[in-house]
């Protein structure tokens, strides 16, 4: 094989892993921040300077608007300092021994901060409360047309307790704040989120639909019921209100449903990959975006595995 073969291959990976990278679905992107750092670290340990994936990886995350975590500044400062001793060196040969502790100190410093950030993503997306069950007080869902579609029908099947559907087609926050009075009025001990899709699109501010998703949050608390918030994805590659439901849910100490379950609507529909090549019994949306029969079991599926998460097992019906 040619150099330039192997040149052009190498442009052709990392090219690859630029694109994957800005696709990730935020749930991932420690593991994506970790094979970019896996990258350097290769590197690094064949001599090489190893900085120019952390440039790209820096890069990467400042264009995808992601919830900005205080370890974001720790892990920005080690790759920042690496870089600059990697720079460095490259134009001047370091003894052999001070070359391997200088390795052995970056890896330590790159891979503790991505560790720290990991288990920071990890824990921001969770609920610390352990709350226990009220009887038959139920869920409730409140949302957009993703929610009036009938997740929550699906939901009522896997959940011992009611579920009851509050979901309106083209619902902003603003509007939900309106029907709070019908919220209060079902008595819920759980209430699932899915807004801030129609703010978005309405052009409502960032700081405006946090204000209100405050507001409903503030007064499911004042009648004792847990919030569980779903991350609403405005854009596949840049996030304009910038990981607002994981901000907001850390904020809050909420349980969050990744946007997982709301991104997989496209990809697993006639009009994206890998949708695009399956037959239709596989398909979760038919639309290209909401829920078809089977893509509402699947939203319910991953509601209930945030309910498990805060309640137990107790919560599901046993099949």
């Amino acid at each position: 094989m040619t150099t330039s073969t192997k040149r052009l291959g190498w442009i052709v990976a990392i090219a690859g892993g630029v694109i994957a990278s800005l696709i990730t679905f935020p749930v991932a992107v420690p593991w994506m921040i970790a094979g970019w750092l896996l990258y350097s670290t290769v590197l690094i340990a064949r001599g090489r300077p190893g900085w120019l994936p952390l440039l790209v990886c820096a890069s990467i995350v400042l264009v995808k608007n992601v919830d900005w975590l205080s370890a974001f500044y720790l892990l920005a400062g080690a790759m920042l300092a690496v870089g600059i001793w990697r720079g460095a060196g490259s134009r001047k040969q370091p003894s052999v021994s001070s070359n391997r502790l200088g390795v052995a100190v970056s890896m330590i410093a790159l891979w503790g901060a991505w560790l720290a950030l990991s288990w920071m993503w990890w824990t921001s997306a969770h609920s610390s409360e352990m709350p226990q069950l009220q009887g038959e007080r139920p869920v409730v869902c409140v949302g957009d047309s993703l929610t009036s579609f009938g997740y929550p029908d699906e939901l009522a099947k896997l959940l011992t307790i009611p579920v009851i559907n509050q979901g309106t087609d083209g619902i902003t926050t603003s509007d939900a704040l309106k029907a709070l009075p019908e919220l209060i009025a079902a008595n819920p001990q759980i209430v699932v989120i899915e807004l801030g899709g129609h703010d978005f699109l309405k052009g409502k501010t960032r700081a405006a639909t946090k204000a209100n998703l405050q507001k409903i949050v503030d007064a499911c608390h004042d009648i004792g019921a847990e919030v569980v918030v779903m991350e609403v994805p405005r854009g596949f590659i840049i996030d304009p209100f910038g990981g607002l439901e994981r901000e907001f849910t850390r904020e809050n100490d909420l349980e969050l449903v990744s946007d997982g379950a709301i991104r997989n609507l496209v990809l697993w529909s006639p009009y994206a990959p890998p949708g695009l090549w399956l037959d239709a019994a596989r398909h979760l949306s038919d639309d290209g975006l909401h829920p078809n029969a089977r893509g509402n079991r699947y939203m319910a599926e991953c509601v209930t595995e945030a309910l498990v998460r805060l309640y137990g097992e107790k919560i599901r019906t046993t099949p």
